[in-house]
């Protein structure tokens, strides 16, 4: 029977599961359009290196928290994997622009139009919003730093943004589904002008501040905003807490639109796509924090498309190849590692030699207690006594990389899997501050609230 290297969404499950083969197939399948958007941004070449390699770093510490609740029906494998490859292009943008103010050459306006002005992706668009879209995604501006840069208005880059997301997602939706009426998408018509003004009766306009956008009414479009990263931090969590205030129905809706606007981007700038070198992935798995190879299931899945020339196939077929025999030669040792399941992690912190145990921090009436291990670099979380939610909340854990700085969910939990299971995650060593908030059944993607429990994670 025919075999395959498994598509991205299995190759990142596995990733999740310390499988370091996996993740180095992962890494074939999605490093060029990675190392292309990054290239698109950093002209130099040690620029774009290393900031490949921090978003590779930074995809193995989160590939174990990620989840599909968030998207849309995810039945179909090459739905999760046209997922999987928007996030880990999500991941690679983020990781572009908080590493600009540290790079030698950053890539500018004159370099973002000459990149949309051959890409026939972009065609729906007129050319003001080409540019302003690439110098947001590939440029990994903020909508304050593209307006200075390309001397628009901030109220009018927003509108321009907003309107440029819409119609090229159409234009995606027609060519990707062959939808006659990608119009009609439901995800696509709900309101996105705003309420009308109480005073004036006129339809709410941007303002240059996203508090005073909120208040009149234009969260939806400013969450298109939000699924561009066109916003900074703070502004991000403020979006991110009036969709968790929105009804479920709503929220839930806002999440799969914002899903469908990431998988729209990875598909209308996938041909900007370069091969990286191929010393690069040694360096990457050289700085992981655990080194152990496994096996996935081997089994058909149709290849996520990233258009390169016939050399550039090539070379991707050869390394599958390579890929897979690894694969298969590790199963013996994969076998042993798969199943030993979720002990794995608590057994590794009581064995090591620097095991650190907390004291019990306050849950209300109950506690929660840490145990890691720097050296190991896992941690596990034991409870008692939780406190007890409304039906429509759910704790959630995340991960500080330094207070105040950029966070990871961990997961959701309810108040029973607390109490009786533990909550184990890996990469201790690269955060700072462990949190617990309650947040709608759903999830957020930011805390929305304060912290029931706060647990610093160094000595």
């Amino acid at each position: 029977m025919e075999t395959q290297t498994p598509g991205p969404a299995q190759l990142l499950q596995l990733a999740g599961e310390d499988d370091t083969a996996a993740f180095a197939a992962l890494y074939d399948v999605t490093s060029p359009q990675v190392y292309g958007m990054l290239t698109a941004l950093f002209p130099t070449e040690d620029d774009a290196l290393q900031a490949t390699t921090d978003a590779y770093t930074s995809l193995w510490r989160q590939a174990p928290h990620f989840t599909f609740d968030f998207n849309v029906d995810h039945a179909d494998e090459q739905a999760r994997d046209r997922t999987v490859v928007a996030w880990i292009n999500s991941i690679a943008q983020q990781t572009g622009r908080y590493h600009r103010p540290d790079a030698q050459d950053v890539g500018g306006v004159p370099r973002m139009q000459a990149i949309a002005s051959r890409l026939t992706e972009l065609q729906p668009l007129t050319d003001a919003q080409a540019l302003a879209l690439t110098t947001i995604w590939l440029g990994g501006r903020t909508i304050d730093e593209a307006a200075a840069e390309l001397n628009v208005a901030l109220p009018t880059l927003k509108s321009r943004l907003r309107d440029a997301t819409i119609r090229l997602t159409r234009h995606y939706l027609s060519e990707i589904t062959g939808r006659t009426n990608p119009e009609s998408d439901p995800l696509l018509t709900t309101r996105i002008t705003g309420s009308l003004s109480s005073s004036g009766g006129q339809t709410a306009a941007f303002s240059d501040d996203v508090e005073s956008d909120l208040h009149v009414g234009l969260g939806t479009e400013l969450a298109t905003l939000n699924a561009l990263q066109a916003l900074d931090d703070a502004e991000s969590v403020a979006v991110e807490a009036w969709v968790n205030r929105q009804d479920r129905a709503t929220a839930t809706h806002l999440r799969a639109r914002h899903a469908l606007f990431q998988r729209m981007l990875t598909w209308a700038y996938r041909r900007v796509s370069a091969h990286p070198p191929a010393k690069l992935l040694d360096s990457v798995l050289d700085q992981l924090p655990e080194q152990n190879v496994g096996i996935g299931f081997i089994e058909g899945v149709e290849e996520y498309e990233v258009a390169e020339d016939p050399v550039q196939q090539r070379r991707s077929r050869t390394m599958f190849i390579v890929v897979g025999a690894v694969l298969i030669v590790a199963v013996i040792v994969a076998f042993i590692f798969l199943n030993t399941g979720d002990q794995r992690i608590r057994s590794t912190v009581d064995g090591a030699d620097d095991t650190v145990t907390t004291e019990p921090l306050e849950m209300d009436e109950g506690s929660v207690t840490g145990h890691y291990s720097n050296q190991e670099d896992v941690a596990y979380l034991t409870f008692e006594d939780v406190p007890e939610i409304d039906d429509d909340q759910i704790y959630q854990v995340w991960l500080f990389e330094e207070p105040g700085g950029s966070v990871v969910s961990v997961d959701t939990y309810t108040q029973e899997q607390l109490e009786n299971d533990e909550v184990q995650f890996r990469g201790v060593t690269a955060y700072e501050l462990l949190w617990i908030t309650v947040e709608p059944d759903t999830g957020s993607e930011n805390p929305s609230g304060s912290a029931v429990v706060e647990m610093p994670l160094e000595d």
